[in-house]
C-alpha cells in the first residue's frame, strides 16, 4: 500500500510522463492501427484481390537473369529476396560487395522490385501506398536516423506510465473498472472512461510497449552486449542476429553457376508446412558462394518455429541447419516480438482486434489528456496559467483530432491517384500538408468543441466515401468483395464504413460545454458606429490588393511553366519522354489548380465579401504557399544552377506568404 507522499509522487510521475507523450504516443497508436492493414491497404488502392505469391513458387535463376540484364554487378554482393507483397513484386535488396576493388556501383546499395509475374524491374516507389506512408508514420520514419529512436523513448515513457498509473489505480482498480457517471463533473467522466478503457487495454498495452522498445531501441541492447563481447561486431551479430550473418569474400569460382532453383525447393521440402520468410543469397560467385533459406511453420500448427537451411552453392552440401520443431531462444526470441508487435499470426480476425485495442489506446491518451486540463481548470490558479493551460490542450487536442479526417482524405486520394504519377510527392504533400493546415487552424481557433465538431464531420463523410469510392472505381462494392471472399478488400471498405458511422454517432452525442466565466474574456459593447463613417474606399483597397496579389501569383506560375520553352534557345530538348502529342489529364488539372484558380480568386475577390469565400482564399493560399515552398527546395536539391528559376520561385513564395498574411487579416 502507498503513503500519501509516494501516491503523490507517482501521480506526478504519471502526469508528467503522460502528457509529455501524449502527442507522440497518440500518432503513434493511430498510425499502427492503420499499419496493421498496410498490405490491404495497397491491394484496396490497387482494387485488386489480395493474393501473395508464396516463394515457394520462386524462380530464382529467372530472377537473377533479370539483374543480370540491367548490368547490375553482383560479386561478392549479399542478395535478399523477400516474398511478394500486394503490389505482387518480390523485394530484392543488395549489400555493398565485399570486394573493394570492384566498380563503383558494386559498392552502392540498392533495393528494388521485380515483378512475381514477368519478372520485369522497377524502383520500389513506382506504386507507393498511403499504407506503406501510414505504417512508416508508426516508427516515424520520415524523420531520418532519429524518427525510430523518438519512437522507442516514446514507447518506454508509455512503459513508464503504464506501471505508474498501475500503481496508483491499483486499490480501486475493481471497483473503477465497473463505475462510470456520465451525469457528474467533466473531470469525473473522463476519470471514469480514462480507467475503464485503460484497464480494458492494459495487456494490449502492456504487450506494444515493451515489444516497441526492443524493436526501435535494440541499439541499447546490443550496447551491453557488445562488451561481453569485448567489442567484435560479427561475433556479436553472429550471435545476437544469427539470420544475418555473413561470410569473408573468397576467390571469385571459375565455375558455371549451377541452378539455384534446384537448391532452394530441396531446401522447402525440407520440413512440412515450412512457409519461407527470405532468401538469402550470400557471396554471390564466389567459392563460398551459400543459398540460405529463412521461414517457419505455419502459425496453425506452431507460433515459435524460426527455421533456416544454408547450402554450399557449387558443392550442393548443406552447411548449417536449424529445425523449426526444435525450441531455439535465440532465434524464437525475435520472432516472436516481431508477430506480437504486428499480429501476424492469427489472420484479419487478430488484426480487427489489435485494431480496435489501438483506436481504444488513442481515446484513453485523448481522455488522460482531458483530465490534465479540467484538475488545473481551478479557480486559486493565475489566471494566466490557466489560459496557457487550456493554450496546451487546444493546440494537443488538434494536432491529435485532426489526423482522423486527414488519413479519410489520403485514402481516397491514394484511391484516386493512377500509377503512373508521382504517388510518392502527392500523398506526402496531401496528408503531412492537411494534417499541418487543419492543425494550426484548429489551434489559432482555441475551441475544443469546434475541433471536435469539425474533425468528426469531415472524417465521416471521407470514411464514408472509402466504400464507395472502392464501388465507383474498382467495382468492388462491399457486398462483393465479402461474396467473392476478397476479405482484404472488404476489411477496408468496413473499416470506413464502421469509422465513418461512429464518427456521426458521437456527433450527434456531441454538446457543447458551458463556458468557463473564469476563463471568458470580457467584451465591451461596441457603440452604434454612424452609416457615414464606415470607409469604403478602405474595402475595396483591401479587395484590390488582394486581387493583384492573385493576379501576380498566375503569372508567377506561367512564367515558371514557360522556363521550359525558354530552354530551347539553348538547344535544350523539352518533350517529356514518352509524350505522344496529347496533353495528359493530370496536367490539365494542375494548370487549372495553379494558374487557374489563382486567376478565380483574383476575380472573385473584387465581386465577393462572404465569410466564407475569405475562408476558403485563407486555406487555398495556405495550401499554394506550401506547394511553393516544397517547390523551391527540390529545385535547390535537384537543379541549384538554374538561377532564374530558382528566383522566380522565391519570389512567388514570398508573394504567396504576403497574401496568406492579407488574407487572415480580411478574415478576421
Amino acid at each position: 500500500m502507498l503513503n500519501k507522499r509516494n501516491y503523490n509522487v507517482l501521480f506526478h510521475t504519471h502526469t508528467v510522463s503522460g502528457i509529455t507523450i501524449s502527442v507522440l504516443l497518440y500518432v503513434i497508436f493511430f498510425a499502427g492501427a492503420f499499419a496493421l492493414f498496410k498490405d490491404e491497404i495497397t491491394a484496396w488502392e490497387k482494387g485488386t484481390h489480395l493474393q501473395l505469391e508464396k516463394s515457394k513458387e520462386l524462380d530464382l535463376d529467372r530472377l537473377i537473369e533479370t539483374i543480370r540484364a540491367e548490368d547490375i554487378p553482383l560479386y561478392g554482393r549479399d542478395i535478399r529476396i523477400s516474398y511478394p507483397d500486394p503490389k505482387q513484386a518480390y523485394l530484392v535488396r543488395m549489400n555493398v560487395s565485399q570486394d573493394t576493388c570492384g566498380s563503383v556501383e558494386s559498392q552502392q546499395f540498392d533495393f528494388f522490385k521485380i515483378d512475381a509475374l514477368d519478372y520485369t524491374k522497377s524502383e520500389y516507389y513506382d506504386f507507393y501506398s498511403f499504407g506503406e506512408l501510414i505504417y512508416r508514420l508508426h516508427f516515424f520514419s520520415q524523420i531520418p536516423t532519429a524518427g525510430i529512436y523518438i519512437a522507442g523513448l516514446t514507447a518506454f515513457f508509455f512503459l513508464f506510465a503504464i506501471i505508474t498509473g498501475i500503481l496508483i489505480h491499483w486499490k480501486k482498480i475493481v471497483s473503477n473498472f465497473y463505475q462510470f457517471r456520465p451525469l457528474k463533473k467533466w473531470k469525473t467522466i473522463w476519470t471514469d472512461a480514462h480507467t475503464a478503457l485503460g484497464v480494458i487495454g492494459l495487456p494490449f498495452q502492456f504487450v506494444y510497449a515493451i515489444t516497441s522498445c526492443f524493436l526501435c531501441l535494440n541499439i541499447f541492447v546490443l550496447l551491453p552486449a557488445n562488451f561481453f563481447m569485448d567489442g567484435d561486431r560479427e561475433k556479436l551479430i553472429n550471435e545476437i542476429l544469427p539470420a544475418n550473418q555473413t561470410y569473408t569474400l573468397g576467390k571469385a569460382s571459375e565455375e558455371e553457376l549451377p541452378s539455384l532453383n534446384d537448391l532452394l525447393n530441396q531446401g522447402l521440402s525440407e520440413w512440412e508446412n515450412f512457409d519461407p520468410s527470405f532468401v538469402w543469397i550470400r557471396n554471390f560467385g564466389a567459392e563460398n558462394m551459400k543459398l540460405q533459406v529463412d521461414g517457419r511453420l505455419e502459425s496453425s500448427e506452431q507460433l515459435l518455429s524460426t527455421g533456416r537451411i544454408i547450402y554450399e552453392v557449387y558443392s550442393g552440401e548443406v552447411f548449417s541447419k536449424i529445425d523449426p520443431k526444435e525450441p531455439n531462444f535465440t532465434e524464437n526470441f525475435y520472432s516472436i516480438t516481431q508477430r506480437l508487435h504486428f499480429a501476424d499470426y492469427g489472420g484479419l480476425v487478430l488484426k480487427f482486434v489489435y485494431f480496435i485495442m489501438a483506436l481504444i489506446t488513442c481515446f484513453v491518451i485523448i481522455t488522460g489528456v482531458l483530465i490534465w486540463l479540467e484538475a488545473r481548470d481551478k479557480k486559486n490558479l493565475d489566471p494566466r496559467q490557466r489560459r496557457f493551460n487550456h493554450r496546451v490542450g487546444h493546440i494537443y487536442l488538434a494536432i491529435c483530432l485532426s489526423i482522423f479526417p486527414v488519413t479519410g482524405l489520403s485514402l481516397l486520394f491514394g484511391k484516386f491517384i493512377g500509377s503512373d504519377v508521382d504517388r510518392f510527392t502527392i500523398l506526402y504533400i496531401v496528408f503531412f500538408g492537411s494534417w499541418l493546415l487543419s492543425s494550426l487552424f484548429f489551434s489559432w481557433k482555441k475551441d475544443n468543441y469546434l475541433t471536435n465538431k469539425w474533425t468528426l464531420l469531415t472524417g465521416a463523410v471521407l470514411f464514408l466515401l472509402v466504400p464507395v469510392s472502392s464501388g465507383l472505381l474498382s467495382g468492388n462494392w462491399l457486398w462483393s468483395s465479402f461474396a467473392l471472399g476478397q476479405y482484404e478488400l472488404f476489411i477496408v471498405d468496413l473499416i470506413g464504413l464502421g469509422l465513418g458511422a461512429l464518427a456521426l454517432f458521437t456527433l450527434a452525442k456531441l454538446k457543447r460545454k458551458r463556458p468557463n466565466p473564469y476563463l471568458a474574456v470580457p467584451v465591451r459593447e461596441k457603440e452604434p458606429v454612424p452609416e457615414k463613417s464606415i470607409n469604403f474606399k478602405s474595402i475595396n483597397k483591401m479587395q484590390t490588393r488582394l486581387s493583384i496579389y492573385w493576379l501576380f501569383l498566375a503569372v508567377g506560375w506561367v512564367i515558371h511553366h514557360l522556363y521550359g520553352v525558354f530552354s530551347v534557345y539553348y538547344f535544350e530538348s523539352v518533350m517529356m519522354e514518352g509524350a505522344t502529342g496529347e496533353t495528359p489529364l493530370e496536367h490539365h488539372l494542375y494548370r487549372i489548380a495553379f494558374e487557374g484558380m489563382a486567376l478565380l480568386f483574383a476575380l472573385l475577390s473584387l465581386e465577393l465579401e462572404k465569410k466564407w469565400f475569405k475562408w476558403a482564399s485563407l486555406i487555398w493560399a495556405g495550401l499554394s504557399a506550401l506547394y511553393n515552398a516544397y517547390h523551391l527546395v527540390a529545385a535547390i536539391a535537384y537543379d541549384a544552377s538554374n538561377i532564374s528559376e530558382l528566383f522566380i520561385l522565391l519570389w512567388m513564395l514570398v508573394l504567396n506568404i504576403i497574401l496568406v498574411v492579407r488574407l487572415k487579416k480580411w478574415s478576421v
